[in-house]
């Protein structure tokens, strides 16, 4: 009786930790191809914020993680701080699990086909090659 009681409080504490934004339980991308091709060879953390990170989400084509817009409490003005609160420092919730891209919230996010979970938000993805320059960032480590 203890044991399905600790059982229970478990799976409850573990859906709680890992929701998104919205309350739903994500789950990692199955199948994602690590054998795409990147838009910047080597897939570096630089490279993602300056072709995807600060020109579509922090300006241009949306502002959506830019100080103003801060999305959930996503900031990508700065490279620096758009690091830390992706991979989670500070106490920040981590998006980026090093190592694991098909299990990090911003691939299940950036691969979703639900309207009201994906990223960017609308009908527009990313474009391929940007996905995978940050799919090939985090399964190499996703150092700075």
């Amino acid at each position: 009786m203890m044991a399905a009681a600790a059982a229970a409080l478990y799976l409850v504490l573990a859906a709680a930790c890992s929701s998104d934004d919205t309350g739903q339980v994500p789950s990692c991308v199955e199948d994602l191809d690590l054998a795409c091709q990147p838009l910047v060879s080597p897939p570096t953390f630089q490279a993602v914020y300056d072709t995807t990170l600060q020109p579509t989400c922090a300006s241009g084509r949306g502002t959506c993680h830019s100080a103003d817009g801060a999305m959930g409490g996503l900031v990508f003005d700065d490279p620096d701080t758009a690091y830390g609160l992706l991979l989670g420092e500070g106490g920040a919730r981590a998006r980026v699990v090093p190592g694991d891209p098909a299990c990090s919230l911003v691939v299940e996010r950036l691969e979703s086909q639900d309207r009201d979970f994906r990223m960017p938000p609308g009908n527009d993805s990313l474009p391929a090659p940007e996905i995978c320059t940050i799919v090939q960032w985090i399964s190499q480590g996703a150092n700075r």
